[in-house]
């Protein structure tokens, strides 16, 4: 056993004691451990999650006039907050069934996700319908067909407006959207691998709901050497490659051409009295060129055809400016 303490040595060890450690400057602040959760690593530094947090405050901007568009009525969409947690912390938190849609983000070719609460949908969809905008009250349920056609058109402008924003700090486009129900079967990460989770809320006088916006540190680790605080004047400064990006955009869309062989006009008398087998006398002549509308605007004369077994027509001369209001 220990023998007792002298009056001088419990003195020296109390004085010791009252003195302040020279290394940490006098403030016992200084030495404080600091806690810190293994399950739930900070892997992005705050300065980058203020650059995404700023731009998905953009994001929410035209989420909410693409909403507002669809929705035919007033509804404002504000970022909530971000966080990085677990993958399965986000998985184990959504309903089933759920209205989720993944998505690949290239660069980096890498898996997202995005889900939408079901009373905004059902609301998309009331309104659709001709109703007031209201939530759905009942138990969670998935969509029907003619819903999810509904829920598309809105849903397709959303990631359209997703790869705008994303467009200010770095070009990424989004393609191989799939919608999910089954909270399961969103594989887009292993259940323990850390992801940056977004949550929008989107209310109106008849709704409040929230949407999150998933990305696994996968698919945000090559973009963050990109996401320093200057992206928006990085972004304003004209960059040939964007330029390349932007073209190769307009290359895949689609626009209409119609061919108009001919035309008449019938009083409304004989074409009441029109019958199958009938012969109707029109008004252009065998010679007269065709007319190829793009977009319902007449831009060139063509003589028609077939090429192989499809119809098709030759571009014979563009119709100028001047003249396309004689076309119409």
């Amino acid at each position: 056993m220990s023998e007792d303490l002298s009056d001088e040595e419990l003195q020296a060890l109390l004085a010791s004691a009252g003195k302040p450690d020279a290394k940490a400057g006098g403030d016992p602040l200084v030495s404080a451990p600091l806690s810190y959760d293994f399950k739930r690593p900070q892997r992005v530094n705050k300065d980058q999650l203020r650059v995404i947090e700023s731009i998905h405050e953009q994001f929410a901007r035209l989420f909410s006039c693409s909403l507002a568009g669809s929705m035919r009525m007033i509804i404002d969409v504000d970022l909530a907050f971000v966080d990085q947690v677990i993958y399965s912390e986000f998985i184990l938190s959504l309903n089933t069934p759920c209205s989720a849609y993944s998505f690949t983000m290239d660069p980096p070719s890498a898996p997202a996700v995005m889900c939408f609460a079901p009373e905004l949908l059902m609301a998309l969809v009331d309104r659709a319908f001709g109703g007031q905008g209201r939530g759905y009250e009942g138990e969670p349920r998935a969509l029907t067909q003619i819903e999810s056609n509904i829920v598309n058109k809105l849903v397709n402008r959303v990631f359209s407006d997703l790869e705008s924003t994303w467009e200010l700090a770095t070009p990424v486009r989004i393609s191989d959207i799939i919608m999910e129900t089954n909270p399961e079967f969103i594989q887009i990460a292993n259940s323990s691998d850390p992801v940056v989770l977004l949550a929008f809320e989107a209310h109106s006088n008849n709704v409040q709901s929230l949407i999150h916006l998933c990305y696994p540190l996968t698919a945000l680790q090559p973009l963050l050497p990109e996401l320093s605080p200057d992206y928006k004047q990085r972004g304003q400064r004209p960059a040939p490659e964007r330029s390349l990006s932007h073209n190769r955009t307009l290359d895949n869309v689609k626009v209409p051409v119609k061919v108009q062989v001919a035309e008449g006009s019938l009083p409304l008398r004989e074409l009441a009295d029109l019958r199958k087998g009938d012969i109707v006398k029109l008004d252009t002549d065998k010679n007269d060129p065709a007319i190829v509308f793009l977009a319902n605007q007449p831009k060139f004369l063509g003589l028609p055809g077939l090429d192989g077994k499809r119809r098709a027509v030759k571009i014979q001369r563009v119709i100028d400016g001047s003249e396309e209001e004689f076309y119409r």
